[in-house]
């Protein structure tokens, strides 16, 4: 909590709004550096947060899209309502400044992540420390957590997910039926806060971790677990409450969940298996991605996943279970959910399988990363049941041997962005690792395990986002302060941004049509496309960029699933009523008959432009 505290005191977070500093705002880092690939975050999440300073944090908001945008279900952002404590991370934002709920966001999550991972790691391990905060080390500091810290509310996943399994466990070993009342109101607010994080595709076969976990802590205590009237009671009110606040959150945001289910992207994606299995030596690299300044996959949050030491933890698991003969139901669990994801990840299924398990809505790319967290379990349970088995020589010269076949499995994902050097540093760092993971059988064993995850958690996922403080980069150019004043003299007024981080005004009020939108328009889009012939391309979750031009009709151009341009005839500005426009370009020459740009502020090349129309 003090940890917390100052850092809230101080605006400490971590954040890559430096990114957003096109002014040349006078801002130093305190450590490491900000990075443009996570846009995501700070462009999308962070700039939306803010917005909602501006809206009175009410549940619908018009400064995004320029248009009535739920701001709760998808991307959940801070919203006065009692929806929010499924999102209790975002409360800072509602009592706290800018900066300051910026850092209750970062810090918080990040502290909760680590303590609940600690926990949970402390339950599967009979309660040694040790191993418990290296698995808390190789969640919280892993390069997946890390590069996705902040979107896609994976973290929220880890912490409710590991958080409801403690309180199932915890609720069937107390007899205190005030304390079993408060775990019954946690596992409320777990399972309503997992089921609207909205991200299917790491929701799904997280959901299948966590409901695994729990029937295992479920048959661990069956026979202990006295359960009466008053118990019958308490999950009847639980769900109840559950229910009622679903059913408030759905009245709400129906409608949103309607189009969102309709659209392109999306809504209407199928997935399949047929990955290669050399995905699952993705993890290989993940100590250079942090610290190579180029030379590293273009999408690097995309490629990131857990360290799990791929194979290790499943020879592991056959050495504690057929070897040492150790009866062991969670392994045994987790190597059957390992397999199902496996089967998820690398085989193409019928229709018929994938639509019965949910298999259909998971990006397959994530599975990968489910698979990591799941291998990651396994390592940690099976070390808690490790015997001394061979002579440490052998386990070296093994080790070896396999860390070597290891990185080269890799090359085949990664190869382009190797080097001789590279490879080498790579043999021999995951050669130590192995070892130590062989030899962690003793005590001082796993204390020598629990050194190398500290040292990993800081090369992987430590050096992965900056250090930094404060939001003066957002808020505090002379530009921005430029577009405060437009937006206080002229408050309802439509903008589009181009060339400018696309949602860089909506922090302070800019109603602009092209900020990120969470879920489509139609209508608007509709009134450009009268024949709806560029339909699939805008009803999508997007990124919207615009051109000028006054030669040809409208038209749309997909460029990714999540981007579209739109080239723009300056005569359909006044359908979109649009007012002001932030651009580096000059729009003067595009004045006619029927719509006139006045540029009324210019600085460091970007412009704005007054429209208006005749």
């Amino acid at each position: 909590m003090l940890f917390l505290v100052v850092c809230v005191i101080f605006q400490i977070h971590g954040s890559s709004i430096n990114e957003l500093n096109y002014f040349h705002v006078d801002h130093n880092i305190l450590f490491g550096v900000s990075r443009q690939i996570r846009a995501d975050e700070f462009n999308v999440n962070t700039m939306l947060a803010f917005s909602q300073y501006l809206n009175n944090f009410a549940y619908f908001s018009d400064i995004v899209r320029a248009a009535p945008t739920d701001m709760f279900l998808v991307y959940g952002q801070p919203i006065w309502d009692i929806g929010i404590i499924f999102k209790p991370f975002l409360i800072g934002y509602l009592f706290l400044n800018q900066g300051q709920g910026l850092s209750f966001f970062w810090i918080s999550r990040l502290v909760v992540l680590f303590l609940v991972s600690f926990e949970f790691g402390k339950l599967i391990t009979n309660k040694n420390k040790k191993l418990a905060l290296a698995y808390s080390l190789l969640i919280t500091f892993s390069p997946l957590v890390q590069w996705w810290f902040a979107i896609n509310g994976l973290v929220e996943q880890l912490i409710f997910g590991q958080l409801a399994v403690l309180l199932i466990n915890l609720y069937m070993n107390t007899l205190d039926y005030r304390k079993r009342l408060l775990i019954a109101l946690g596992l409320v607010i777990c399972v309503g806060g997992f089921g609207l994080v909205m991200y299917p595709s790491w929701q799904i076969p997280f959901g299948y971790v966590f409901l695994m976990l729990a029937i295992w802590i479920f048959l661990k205590n069956i026979k202990t677990f006295s359960f009466n009237k008053y118990d019958f009671l308490i999950i009847l009110g639980s769900l109840i409450i559950l229910c009622a606040l679903i059913a408030h959150i759905l009245q709400n945001s129906g409608e949103t969940l309607r189009i969102v289910m309709n659209t392109v992207y999306p809504g209407n994606e199928i997935f399949n298996g047929g990955f290669d299995f050399t995905y699952l030596f993705s993890y290989v690299p993940s100590v250079y991605f942090p610290i190579m300044p180029e030379g590293i996959p273009a999408n690097v949050v995309d490629q990131s996943t857990f360290v799990d030491f791929f194979p290790v933890p499943l020879i592991l698991s056959f050495i504690v279970l057929f070897y040492q003969k150790t009866k062991d139901k969670l392994l045994c669990g987790l190597l059957v959910l390992y397999l199902i994801l496996s089967i998820f990840l690398l085989v193409s299924l019928p229709d018929s399988v994938i639509t019965l398990t949910l298999r259909s809505h998971v990006r397959t790319r994530r599975i990968v990363c489910v698979i990591g967290f799941v291998s990651c379990l396994i390592l940690i349970r099976s070390l808690s049941s490790l015997k001394e088995f061979a002579d440490k020589k052998l386990i070296i010269a093994l080790s070896v041997v396999l860390s070597a076949i290891v990185v080269y499995a890799s090359t085949f994902l990664y190869n382009d962005y190797y080097s001789l050097w590279m490879i080498v540093i790579l043999v021999v760092f995951y050669s130590v690792f192995f070892s130590i993971i062989f030899l962690s059988h003793s005590p001082k064993g796993k204390k020598l395990f629990l050194i190398s995850c500290i040292v990993l958690a800081f090369l992987t996922g430590a050096l992965v986002n900056p250090i930094d403080t404060g939001t003066d980069v957002v808020f505090e150019s002379n530009y921005i302060h430029e577009v405060e004043n437009i937006v206080q003299n002229d408050p309802n007024a439509n903008w589009i941004v181009n060339e400018l981080y696309l949602n860089s005004l909506i922090p302070v009020g800019a109603k602009t049509i092209n900020s990120i939108n969470t879920y489509p328009d139609l209508d608007r889009w509709h009134s450009l496309d009268k024949n709806n012939q560029y339909e699939d391309v805008y009803n999508r979750y997007a990124h919207i960029c615009v051109t000028f031009q006054n030669e040809t009709s409208t038209e749309f151009l997909l460029t990714s699933p999540d981007i579209f341009f739109i080239n723009l005839n300056v005569n359909d500005l006044q359908t979109l009523n649009v007012s002001y426009i932030s651009t580096p370009h000059d729009l003067t020459k595009f004045s006619n008959n029927n719509v006139t740009f006045d540029e009324i502020y210019e600085e460091n090349n970007y412009k704005i432009y007054h429209v208006t129309y005749k």
